[in-house]
């Protein structure tokens, strides 16, 4: 496949080709450049217009099943919304609800521009299922929690999950674990389960410090931080994906860096839900390595990256009163580097380039809100958005193009979407 007369944004080493060609074979990238090597086979050829070629954007956390409770309780801070609303509600949804809600996510993913994203969910075989009939690349994760052995159970199950679907579909499909927070788990089900996901090889999903009341009752609990108790219990590293870390000491920044956590920011929920701004600015200035996520539809009310990405970058200058912090740049490597570290696919994805897969958006030159150019990275950080996302490319797969999916039937998913909250009984 060729890509032509494209506007390229590589991110690699912040290399922007102004009209480029990229060359795909199979999964892969084989070529970028100006120039249109002799002897590429020209059978199927997209014709960009002038358009923005780039990386797909990387949700680095999100619980795609929530999609069907997008809306059901808003206006409610997070404990609340968590223990009141969400909890019972997610009690109802059986693996036909997990299978609809999960593809309804996905559609919404792609549509907007993202290629791979991270999932966190208590029951998730059907959701890895709609990732792998949808085309798109995943990393899910089944979430464990308890205090007393009852995590046993849900651990054995996660490795049960492992061993079936890890690499499945050619490496889209990654199966790791995840510890819901220090507030739902004890110190022996921390333990065990950062244990097991070194001992597998996988990476390992926690939501951290998304309030004052975790943080406050952690205090008080084991005297430290949540980042700290997750710390000395072993979950912390470098497959790890810390999702929220809205409250944050220096001592917790630095510990962060050293062991190399990736940091998911989740800016719309947590100013959705009162929860606080994160200080991702002063985050990259102690070197923690920084993605984006949007967190669920229930508590975002949308998965656009495009949206999410703009507001971390102005909540970091906002916050500092500095314009220059958080530069384009930052935000969009977040975007897609930084969630690509979060996934551990950092070798495979996040550039367009030669050896890497061909995970790449198209966005349409013909837009009004991306008119004029000065600079395409800004103006992707700055003025895209979801609607300008015109061709979806996956592991060399083209799996929406001019805005119409190849994988999915939209109008059966949303048929069988609604079918299914009727069914189970979910209503305000």
């Amino acid at each position: 496949m060729v890509i032509k007369n494209a506007y390229i944004i590589t991110m690699d080493d912040q290399e922007v080709i102004h009209s480029g060609y990229v060359v795909t074979e199979g999964r892969k990238i084989t070529y970028v450049g100006e120039e249109l090597p002799v002897g590429i086979d020209t059978t199927k050829v997209i014709d960009a217009r002038g358009g923005i070629v780039m990386p797909g954007l990387i949700n680095a956390h999100t619980h795609s099943p929530m999609s069907l409770l997008r809306g059901y309780a808003d206006d409610l801070p997070l404990h609340s919304w968590l223990f009141d609303k969400i909890f019972p509600a997610e009690n109802k949804l059986d693996s036909d609800a997990v299978y609809f809600g999960s593809v309804l996510s996905i559609a919404e993913m792609i549509k907007s521009g993202t290629t791979a994203f991270s999932d966190m969910y208590f029951t998730t075989e059907n959701a890895i299922k709609a990732a792998m009939d949808s085309g798109i690349k995943a990393n899910i994760a089944p979430c464990i929690t308890g205090f007393d052995s009852e995590y046993i159970v849900q651990l054995e199950k996660a490795k049960e999950l492992f061993k079936t679907y890890n690499n499945e579909k050619d490496g889209n499909i990654k199966i790791d674990y995840a510890l819901h927070s220090v507030y739902s788990c004890s110190t022996e089900t921390l333990r065990a389960v950062a244990q097991a996901a070194k001992h597998d090889g996988t990476g390992l999903s926690v939501h951290v410090s998304e309030t004052e009341k975790e943080n406050s009752d952690c205090l008080n609990n084991y005297g430290i931080s949540p980042v700290k108790l997750l710390f000395n219990t072993g979950v912390l590293g470098k497959a790890t994906n810390a999702a929220h870390c809205v409250y944050l000491s220096d001592e917790d920044m630095e510990i962060l860096a050293r062991s190399e956590t990736v940091v998911a920011t989740n800016p719309t929920s947590n100013l959705k839900l009162a929860s606080g701004i994160a200080e991702t600015a002063k985050m990259l200035e102690n070197g923690i390595s920084l993605a984006i996520g949007t967190d669920g539809a229930a508590s975002n009310n949308s998965l656009d990256m495009f949206a999410e990405m703009k507001l971390c970058a102005l909540l970091a200058k906002g916050t500092k009163k500095d314009a220059s912090c958080f530069a384009a740049y930052d935000a969009l490597e977040a975007a897609i580097s930084g969630g690509a570290l979060a996934l551990s696919r950092q070798n495979e994805t996040g550039k367009i380039k030669e050896g890497f897969d061909a995970d790449i958006i198209i966005l349409d030159a013909d837009s009004p809100n991306l008119c004029p150019v000065y600079s395409p990275i800004s103006t992707v950080v700055y003025s895209a958005n979801a609607g300008n996302v015109e061709t979806s490319i996956i592991g060399g797969e083209i799996i929406m193009e001019n805005r119409e999916f190849l994988t999915i039937d939209m109008e059966k998913i949303k048929r069988e979407a609604k079918k299914t909250i009727e069914r189970i009984g979910i209503s305000q």
